[in-house]
C-alpha cells in the first residue's frame, strides 16, 4: 500500500492526542561514489508525555505529478536505493522528553548511476490504559508516522535531460473564480533528479502581451517521473476570438527546452 506525503514545515511533527514527536533532519539530500558508504544521522524527538513505541523502517520513495512524495515498500526498480541501507535500530522505546539517534548506512550501489532515493519511516504508537471494570481491561492506541525523505546522487555520473510531453488548456468559460490555465506536463527522462522553473510568454501578432510565471512548487521530478506546471491569467477575455502564440521555457540545471502551443481563445460570452 502507498503512502502519500506533503512537505509542508521543517522539521516534520506530528501531534495527535497523546502523540508529539519530530524526526530530523526531514529531508536528506547528498552526493556519493559507487561502492562508498555514506553514514547519516537521524533524530527522534518525543515531546510527548507518554512513553512512544517505534518503529523504523527502509521504505522506496518517488514523487507523484504534484510533486508529492509516495513512499511505499522497497524494491529493486532503478533509482531506488533502499535495499542498500542499513540501520543501527529498527524499534525503540522513547521516554517522554527524551531524543533517540537512529544512524543510517547507505552501502552505495555499483553500476547504478545517477540519482538514488529512499525514505526512512518512523511508526510510533502509544497506549493508555482505562481503569480495569469487573469483566475486562479497555485498551486504546493512538499512532502516527513520519518520514526522513533521502535525494542522493552518485556525483558527476547522471543525465539531465527532460522533455514537455504534454500541453493544454482549460474549458471556457474563463471568469474571475475560473481564468484561464495552461497547464504542461514535464517529464524527466534523465539518469538523476531536476529542479525545473519556467515561464511562458503569450503574443499576439508577434507582441508580448503577457509574460506569465508556472508553478509547480520546487519544481523537483526524479527520473522516469513527470511534473505539472501550470500558469493562470486574468488578462484573456481582452482576446476574446483572436489566437495567441504561447512559448513555454523551462531551465534546469545543465539544460533547457521549450515548447509552443498555438491558442484559439473561444469567445467570450461576458459583456
Amino acid at each position: 500500500m502507498k503512502l502519500l506525503l506533503v512537505l509542508i514545515f521543517l522539521p516534520f511533527s506530528l501531534f495527535a492526542g497523546e502523540m508529539n514527536f519530530t524526526v530530523s533532519p526531514a529531508i536528506v539530500k547528498f552526493d556519493t561514489v559507487q561502492g562508498s558508504v555514506k553514514a547519516f544521522d537521524l533524530a527522534f524527538f518525543n515531546q510527548s508525555d507518554n512513553k512512544l513505541n517505534v518503529k523504523v523502517k527502509v521504505m522506496g520513495l518517488t514523487l507523484d505529478a504534484h510533486g508529492v512524495p509516495i513512499i511505499s515498500k522497497a524494491s529493486n526498480k532503478p533509482n531506488q536505493w533502499a535495499k542498500f541501507v542499513e540501520l543501527s535500530k529498527t524499534k525503540f522505546i522513547a521516554k517522554s522528553g527524551k531524543s533517540e539517534k537512529i544512524h543510517v548506512t547507505l552501502n552505495t550501489p555499483r553500476g547504478k548511476l545517477g540519482g538514488g532515493y529512499f525514505a526512512v519511516v518512523f511508526n510510533a504508537t502509544a497506549s493508555s490504559e482505562k481503569k480495569k471494570s469487573s469483566k475486562a481491561q479497555n485498551v486504546m492506541s493512538i499512532g502516527g508516522q513520519l518520514p526522513s525523505l533521502f535525494i542522493g546522487e552518485i556525483s558527476r555520473t547522471g543525465k539531465l535531460k527532460a522533455k514537455v510531453s504534454k500541453a493544454v488548456i482549460n474549458k471556457a468559460p474563463y471568469t474571475k473564480k475560473h481564468p484561464f490555465k495552461l497547464r504542461y506536463l514535464l517529464k524527466n527522462t534523465g539518469t538523476t533528479h531536476i529542479n525545473v522553473t519556467g515561464d511562458v510568454l503569450l503574443q499576439y501578432k508577434k507582441k508580448v502581451v503577457a509574460r506569465l510565471k508556472l508553478e509547480s512548487g520546487s519544481g523537483l521530478i526524479f527520473p522516469g517521473g513527470s511534473r505539472y506546471f501550470t500558469a493562470r491569467w486574468k488578462g484573456i477575455n481582452k482576446f476574446s476570438g483572436k489566437k495567441l502564440l504561447a512559448s513555454a521555457r523551462f531551465n534546469y540545471a545543465g539544460g533547457r527546452i521549450s515548447k509552443k502551443l498555438s491558442i484559439k481563445v473561444p469567445l467570450s460570452k461576458e459583456k
